[in-house]
Order: C-alpha cells, then sequence, then structure tokens
C-alpha cells in the first residue's frame, strides 16, 4: 500500500483553535506541548492517570483523568473550548475485565472490544472515530508540529558502510512483512540476520533483550517505520535519545527510521549520543526500497 505524504496543519490556522493533548506515557506529549506553546498557542492536556508523568507539566494547562473515563475527558476538552485533539504518548491497553468506566467510556468500550481483535491499529481507529463524531477534529502529532520528524539522509557524523546498508536493505523488507500483519514497527537485522523482531513490548524493550546478543565488536541495524496503512494520527514511530543509548548498550552499529513517517523527540540530543557513541542515525526513503 503506497503512502500518501504527511500533511501539516499551517499554524497560521492557530488563532481559530485549539489543541488538547491527551498524553500518555514519554516525552512525546510535552515535546509537542513546548512547540505549540514556542508557537503561542496555549494548548490543553488531558493526562492519563497512570501514564503520563504529571510534574513535567506544572507549567502547561492540564487535568488528570483515567482513561476509562470517556466522559469527563470530553467534558473537560468541551470546557477548555478545544477545538482540535491529538494523541500523544504511549497508553498501555487497558485489562477491560477490571475497568470501571463512565456512560461515555461504555459506549466506547463497545467499539473497542471488537476493534482490539483487529490489532493495535484497528484499536486507534475506533477510538479517533469515536472522538470525530463527538464534534472534534483529530490531527497528528507529525501534522502539528512537523519539525519533530525524522529529516532524510545521513543525519549525523558517522555513516553507514556498505554492510550497514546490506541489513538495512534486509531490515525494510523484513519489517514491511509484519507491519503489515500488524505485529510491530521495528526488526534489529545483524549480517543479514533477523535479531530480534517487535512486538507488543515496544522498541525499548525490543533493544533491552537484544543485548544479550551483542558481539564484541559494534554490528547490526536497528530499523523501524511505520505499519502499511498505520492511523499516524494516533499511533506514529518515534526515536529520541532514548532509543540512541539503549542501541549503544546493544552493542549496534546503527538506527534507520522512515523519513518524514517517524517521529524523533529532541533531535540535537539524539544526534548529539548518536556521534558520541559512534552511531548512525540515518533516515529512509522506504517508498524505494525492500520492494
Amino acid at each position: 500500500m503506497k503512502k500518501q505524504n504527511v500533511a501539516s496543519v499551517s499554524p497560521s490556522n492557530s488563532a481559530a483553535r485549539r489543541i488538547g493533548i491527551i498524553a500518555g506515557s514519554g516525552s512525546l506529549p510535552l515535546a509537542l506541548a513546548t512547540t505549540l506553546r514556542s508557537r503561542g498557542e496555549t494548548p490543553f492536556l488531558l493526562l492519563v492517570e497512570g501514564e503520563a508523568e504529571v510534574s513535567q507539566y506544572a507549567d502547561f494547562p492540564h487535568e488528570v483523568i483515567r482513561i476509562t473515563k470517556v466522559g469527563r475527558f470530553l467534558k473537560a476538552l468541551a470546557r477548555e473550548s478545544c477545538t482540535h485533539i491529538t494523541l500523544a504518548g504511549p497508553v498501555k491497553r487497558p485489562d477491560l475485565k477490571n475497568l470501571l468506566p463512565d456512560m461515555e467510556g461504555m459506549k466506547l468500550l463497545g467499539r473497542i472490544t471488537g476493534a482490539a481483535r483487529k490489532g493495535d491499529d484497528g484499536l486507534m481507529r475506533a477510538i479517533t472515530s469515536y472522538v470525530k463524531e463527538k464534534g472534534f477534529t483529530v490531527v497528528g502529532v507529525h501534522e502539528l508540529a512537523s519539525d519533530l520528524l525524522v529529516p532524510l539522509g545521513c543525519l549525523g557524523k558517522i555513516a553507514p558502510t556498505e554492510r550497514d546498508n546490506t541489513d538495512i536493505t534486509a531490515g525494510v523488507r523484513i519489517v514491511k512483512a509484519v507491519g503489515a500483519l500488524d505485529i510491530g514497527q521495528a526488526a534489529i537485522i545483524r549480517d543479514g540476520y533477523v535479531l530480534a523482531v517487535e512486538a507488543a513490548e515496544g522498541t525499548d524493550k525490543l533493544l533491552k533483550r537484544s543485548r544479550e546478543f551483542a558481539w564484541d565488536e559494534p554490528a547490526g541495524v536497528l530499523v523501524k517505520l511505520s505499519k502499511p496503512g498505520q492511523e499516524l494520527k494516533a499511533d506514529m514511530p518515534t526515536i529520541g535519545p532514548d532509543t540512541v543509548t539503549l542501541a549503544a548498550e546493544a552493542n549496534l552499529r546503527g538506527i534507520a527510521a522512515e523519513a518524514g513517517f517517524t517521529l524523533v523527540l529532541d533531535l540535537k540530543e539524539t544526534l548529539r549520543r548518536a556521534n558520541e557513541a559512534g552511531l548512525f542515525v540515518v533516515g529512509l526513503d522506504s517508498q524505494s526500497m525492500g520492494e
């Protein structure tokens, strides 16, 4: 399936909108909020209880809400005059057996239960579709802050070797195959051998479990792509400084991520760590690879 070019929501329209950020874990929600504020906007953050680090958001208008209290989510967004909503940062899939949802949450759960059987992407599509029906415009992080996207080409001081490029090409084929099955977004390839494939655990844990397979010399590449037809408005591949640190601990040679379809948290710090560790970071045009 051919991917469409990523489009941005023009900052010139910011006066007529207010962004509501449903914030999960990790650094992405804060990075997005900071970017929006630097452009003169005042985002409102709904911090998912047990996921977002509340202390990080003291300088932003926010509210902490349980993921199952969908009615409270919607009321808070309306109260704060939010017109656009984005989902930023991972949220663990809730245990449906132990939920105590409110009335709106019950309506959404009916959809989620069926959508969850179709994988993570089906789950995200169900959530975004429900929010749209409530009158909000759902936008992706990449549409709001295109400067957070991985650029094309070699990004740091270290360049991949011919051996690395062979692994990258193999990795693109592998990740496209597992992505089409909604399994994961990443794989580690070393000398043509598939060392590990990402599943539900995410990229950080993928890298951590790969440390036990590390060679004495750096070898292997982490390849990370979006899935074919992925709902990018709610779930986009992401790398950042911690990705580099974990890749270095696994004694890999570098990281190859899909340019324009992967978010990078703090590009400057990501490249500083990569240069210091002797790792390459490249942005791929995956459409011309792995076919």
